[in-house]
């Protein structure tokens, strides 16, 4: 359903409590959802109560249908408060708000109704909305933080455009800095220093007192004569040079966006001083953190050692089997005199429509198996959905009823087919799968016994060392490559941050001479004639083509841009997240935009136009990717982001898989209060479907540093965000064999942390890595249909390395530009896996053995 309304905040001046000044609107409507199942509309709403200062605007609504109804606001206990309404008197629309009472001293209507967390709901006309009322732990200085990074990387991206353009042959370029660009400001500024000195200047004819001798007598001049007689001073004709002329005008207009400009190449270069200061002191922590031992996640050791006591306890095994058998909806009929059969589970038939089997009636006979008879022995279902209670390599007690079919197959030899077509009772009686669970429990138990005599501290073993060692040397690479653009980059700020303040002084010095700024060109000799105002043009220009603003519309926007302020938080976090998505793919992946992205990307941070998409190329390989911001599904649904990738496989063919995120500006109490992520998943990816029937990835997009109820992984990153990795919630048990690392939410937070960017790149890594392929191998070998990447720095150079393991089928990949190290495997359930070392791997590891990681499906333990 439609709404009859828009939501916004409104900035109202007010001269008395009746008369309104002045109303400035935020950007773009606050996002409204339909709830057809309790026939209600909803937005969310928050309040800052840690940063005092930050102006929020006041909530208002605008009834898009006309009404003679009062809207009002409606309380948990029912009391009605009525809205008072304000008209734009520049445009004319009529907004209601909330004005409890007035404070004549601020001269502003006060609210009370969502002064604290909590719900309330208004009634616009016939439709109902609820206002779900979030509070923020944020502060006010890390509230600006966001919108300090929003815009100095949506410039960045503007500015910056040879960073992503290959075989461009600059000798510096860094921020969208070159060595001509930093000649031609200081071209520009020695010549405006020029014009100060000696402007341009008509004379114009005024009215001066001047001694008697020197006076050129005007109308006034005869009627002081006629009043004063002799005067030793008289009213004069006279000339002044005034320097508000075209040409001075249009030279400050060029200066003022110069400036603009200059200012903001020195934030940028500032910003990416502070970025690979902090990314080389924390790669520096990562690579001297590396020893011969290794501290263990206790908790989750004695987690999984608990998993193996249970997998082996046949109790345990059986009552899980008898609900699941009752969930099913298969009845546990009495088995007294129901024949009673042994089975013992080889493994899948070809088909995968039964097994092959060992069977007998008493526990003392011998198994009748193909193994020892020379024939087959197999166990088909009547009914499908009894596959599903057994497993390879273990041993069932089977009360109920087995047909016995036997033949000659066409290459003559006899098989024996069993048909289960009536089950009264199932248990689990032992086999080689338990066997091995037990001595692994035993193995892992006799682990943890001496890690608890060592405070939890374990040496690691040879092989655990070498992939560490060749973590350590792609670290090393890396920390080589920030410190050099950390060099270069402060580089570039100790030459143009000087330059920042002469700017300055030169607009003061010319406006105090009365021009004012016009953006005009005045088509005269003067910049043909006099070199000065001839550099300040053309110097302009060029400047406008280094820094990729030729396009006046693009300038217009960015001004604008800067208008913007906290009074919308979760919209500023949306387009901050969305800059984050493009900085992955274009700064640490390698794509190149496409068409005419900057207009699009900066119509989209400007208006929040739905629908809206840019396209990304990376050439190298063979991939187009478009990112959509608030598409509309096929469903009708509208996400913040889509991402599609079209990506050419080895075998020549062509694929499309999409990933869905959603941003949401919660804190940790509001997550509490709508049930955590696992309630916001379960939100995403079933009730609004984004999913599109489990086709698509689904990852939600967050701030909150608690958001993780029970931490799964042992990295670092499992703290804070769930890549699918391993099973979290109740409702994801049945969808753990098809869906794993499908949904779940990263934090992306550059508060929390400051290589907060590293969790979006592992999330598309991951995606573009692993989500876009079918990981359930069945044949060949271990590596991935498309073309392989590197997911540290985004390479496709990458050179096989000799594998010496025992898995012929496994890959492994070294990067040539920043020697990464990735192996492609698999897990005995048939799954692939991808190891990408200790950082960048989004598998969950195995607590007791750091470097190894658990299969995403199955998630076995031994």
């Amino acid at each position: 359903m439609k709404a009859n309304f828009e939501v916004k905040y409104l900035d109202v001046s007010w001269y008395d409590k009746n008369t309104v000044l002045k109303i400035v609107e935020s950007f773009v409507p606050l996002s409204v959802s339909y709830d057809s199942e309790l026939q209600i509309f909803s937005c969310d709403i928050l309040l800052y109560p840690e940063a005092p200062g930050i102006k929020h605007g006041q909530l208002a609504f605008r009834l898009l249908n006309k009404s003679n109804v009062v809207p009002f606001f409606e309380s948990v206990d029912g009391e009605r408060i009525s809205l008072k309404e304000v008209i734009d008197t520049e445009t004319g629309k009529s907004w209601w708000i909330e004005a409890n009472h007035w404070i004549a001293k601020n001269k502003t209507w006060a609210s009370k109704s969502y002064r604290t967390a909590g719900k309330i709901k208004a009634r616009l006309n016939s439709q109902l909305c609820q206002i779900n009322i979030g509070s923020s732990e944020f502060t006010a200085k890390q509230l600006e933080r966001y919108l300090a990074d929003f815009k100095s990387d949506l410039w960045e991206l503007i500015l910056d455009e040879n960073s992503y353009i290959t075989g461009a042959v600059k000798q510096l370029n860094d921020g969208g800095v070159t060595d001509e660009s930093i000649a031609l400001i200081s071209h520009i500024l020695s010549h405006a220093q020029k014009i100060l000195k000696q402007p341009k200047a008509e004379l114009r004819e005024i009215q001066a007192i001047k001694p008697r001798k020197m006076v050129k007598p005007v109308t006034r001049t005869f009627m002081e004569l006629a009043t004063k007689g002799d005067g030793r001073f008289l009213t004069s004709r006279a000339t002044e040079p005034s320097y508000n002329v075209p040409e001075n005008r249009y030279v400050l207009f060029a200066l003022e966006r110069i400036y603009k400009i200059l200012k903001q190449l020195v934030t940028i270069a500032y910003s990416r001083i502070n970025r690979f200061e902090n990314a080389v002191q924390k790669l520096d922590e990562r690579f001297k953190s590396f020893t011969d031992e290794r501290l263990i996640n206790k908790k989750l050791s004695l987690k999984d050692l608990e998993k193996l006591r249970v997998s082996c306890d046949l109790n345990t095994l059986n009552m899980s089997l008898d609900k699941r058998l009752e969930h099913s909806g298969i009845k546990i009929n009495n088995p007294i005199g129901i024949p009673t059969w042994f089975v013992k589970i080889v493994s899948d038939v070809k088909d995968k429509d039964g097994y092959f089997i060992a069977i007998k009636m008493n526990p003392s006979d011998p198994w009748f198996e193909y193994k020892l008879s020379g024939q087959t022995v197999i166990l088909k279902f009547d009914d499908m959905q009894l596959k599903q209670f057994f497993k390879p390599n273990q041993e069932y007690k089977v009360i109920g009823y087995l047909d016995l079919f036997s033949g000659t197959s066409k290459s003559g030899s006899q098989y024996h087919r069993y048909t289960l077509t009536n089950l009264h009772q199932i248990q689990i009686i032992g086999g080689s799968e338990l066997v091995k669970i037990k001595e692994k429990y035993s193995e892992k138990l006799r682990a943890v016994k001496i890690l608890e005599s060592s405070n939890w501290i374990r040496k690691l073993s040879k092989t655990e060392l070498s992939e560490q060692n060749r973590e350590k040397i792609s670290i090393k690479n890396q920390i080589d490559f920030y410190q050099t653009s950390y060099e270069k980059a402060k580089y570039v700020y100790g030459l143009i941050s000087p330059k920042l303040s002469k700017y300055k002084s030169l607009l003061t010095g010319l406006k105090k001479m009365g021009i004012t700024p016009l953006s005009t060109f005045p088509n005269s000799m003067t910049f043909v004639q006099n070199p000065d105002y001839q550099a300040i043009h053309t110097g302009y220009k060029k400047l406008r083509e280094f820094a990729n603003l030729s396009d006046e519309d693009l300038l217009l926007s960015l001004d604008k841009i800067e208008e913007i302020g906290l009074i919308n938080m979760p919209l500023l976090y949306e387009r901050w997240c969305l800059l984050q998505i493009i900085k992955v793919l274009v700064q640490n992946y390698g794509y190149v935009p496409t068409e005419d992205w900057k207009r699009k990307l900066l119509k989209i941070v400007e208006t929040g136009k739905h629908n809206q998409s840019i396209g990304f190329l990376n050439n190298n390989l063979k991939r187009r990717i478009r990112i959509w911001y608030e598409p509309t599904l096929k469903n009708g649904r509208t996400p913040d982001f889509v991402l599609d990738v079209v990506f050419l496989k080895k075998n020549g063919s062509k694929d499309t898989k999409r990933l869905v995120m959603d941003a949401k500006f919660y804190s940790d109490e509001l997550l509490r209060r709508i049930g955590g992520i696992s309630k916001t998943i379960t939100q995403l990816y079933h009730t609004k479907d984004y999913s599109e029937g489990g086709k698509n990835s689904v990852f939600m997009l967050h701030p909150a540093k608690n958001a993780i109820p029970e931490v799964v992984s042992p990295q670092v990153w499992g703290a804070n965000s769930f890549l699918g990795e391993l099973k979290m919630f109740d409702w994801d048990d049945s969808l753990r064999s098809e869906y794993f690392h499908k949904y779940g939410a990263v934090c992306a937070n550059p508060v929390l942390r400051l290589r907060y960017l590293d969790e979006i790149q592992r999330l598309l890594g991951m995606f573009l890595q692993y989500g876009i392929e079918d990981n359930s191998l069945q044949s060949g070998n271990d590596d991935v249909e498309s073309l392989n990447f590197c997911i540290s720095c985004g390479s496709g150079d990458l050179k096989p390395v000799h594998t010496t393991t025992g898995n012929t089928k496994s890959r492994w990949y070294e990067c040539n530009v920043c020697q990464h190290f990735t192996t492609y495997n698999h897990c005995k359930c048939g799954t692939r896996l991808i190891k990408n070392g200790d950082y960048w791997s989004y598998h969950s590891q195995m607590p007791m053995e750091p470097l190894n990681i658990k299969c995403p499906k199955c998630e076995s333990l031994v």
